[in-house]
C-alpha cells in the first residue's frame, strides 16, 4: 500500500481527535519537545513561587500572594543565612493579597523540637516554644558565618486561607547552625495560631541583622 508523507496531509490537518488516548510512546516525542508550561500540574506538586538573595542584604525573604482557593495545602522548601550571630529565625503569615501586609498579632504557637550534635560527638535533647508570640519560628540562636552557617527547612503548610480547617498549621523539619558552641540542630518544627488569620503569603525574616544568602520555593500540593 501506498505511505502517507507529509505532501498528502494539509497543515494543521491531525489534531488530538485522531490520536488514541495513550498511543504516542517517547520513542516519538523530541528531546527537548515537552516545555515547562505544557508540564504545569504534572505530579502532585505544582510550583507557584521563589524569592532568593544571593550575597544582597534583605531584611526578609517574601511571596505574597500565593495561597487561595486552588490548593488547601502547600509544600514550603528552602534555606537562608542570617548576618547577626545569636539571632533568631522568624515565620510569619502575610495577609491582603499582591500587596500584603505581616501578620504580627500575638497569638502565634509554635514549638522546635529535635537533637543538637557538637563535632566531639556530644549530643543532647533541645526544645523551644512559646505559645502566644507575635511571630512563629524555624530556628533560634542562629550562627551567622558567611554561606556557611545558615538553616534549611521543609515545611507542608495545611489550609492557610481557612477555607475548611479554621486554624491553619505548619508541620516540617529544620536544620540550623547555632551560635551556642558551633552545634549542630535538627528539630521537628511545629507552628499554629490562636486565630482566624486568612493567610494570603509568609514572609521569612529575623529577629535582628539581615538575610545575605538564602533562597526559598513554595508549591501548591494536589491531593486527588
Amino acid at each position: 500500500a501506498d505511505a502517507i508523507n507529509g505532501t498528502l496531509i494539509a497543515d494543521d490537518a491531525i489534531n488530538s481527535e485522531h490520536y488514541t488516548d495513550a498511543s504516542i510512546d517517547t520513542a516519538h516525542i523530541g528531546d527537548n519537545q515537552v516545555t515547562a508550561a505544557k508540564a504545569t500540574g504534572v505530579g502532585n506538586l505544582v510550583k507557584i513561587g521563589t524569592v532568593a538573595t544571593d550575597n544582597s542584604n534583605v531584611s526578609a525573604l517574601t511571596i505574597d500572594n500565593c495561597f487561595s482557593s486552588t490548593y488547601d495545602s502547600y509544600r514550603i522548601v528552602g534555606y537562608h543565612n542570617l548576618t547577626t550571630g545569636g539571632a533568631h529565625q522568624y515565620f510569619r503569615w502575610r495577609t491582603g493579597g499582591a500587596s500584603g501586609s505581616s501578620y504580627t498579632t500575638a497569638n502565634y504557637m509554635w514549638i522546635n523540637h529535635g537533637y543538637y550534635l557538637l563535632t566531639n560527638n556530644n549530643a543532647g535533647t533541645y526544645i523551644n516554644k512559646n505559645g502566644a508570640q507575635d511571630t512563629g519560628r524555624l530556628a533560634s540562636d542562629v550562627k551567622s558565618d558567611g554561606n556557611s552557617a545558615y538553616l534549611n527547612f521543609d515545611l507542608i503548610v495545611s489550609d492557610p486561607t481557612t477555607s475548611t480547617m479554621s486554624r491553619a498549621m505548619v508541620t516540617g523539619t529544620s536544620t540550623v547552625r547555632q551560635n551556642t558552641d558551633y552545634r549542630f540542630t535538627a528539630h521537628h518544627v511545629g507552628i499554629t495560631n490562636d486565630a482566624d488569620v486568612n493567610a494570603t503569603g509568609f514572609q521569612l525574616t529575623v529577629s535582628t541583622g539581615n538575610i545575605s544568602y538564602g533562597r526559598v520555593t513554595v508549591y501548591g500540593l494536589v491531593h486527588a
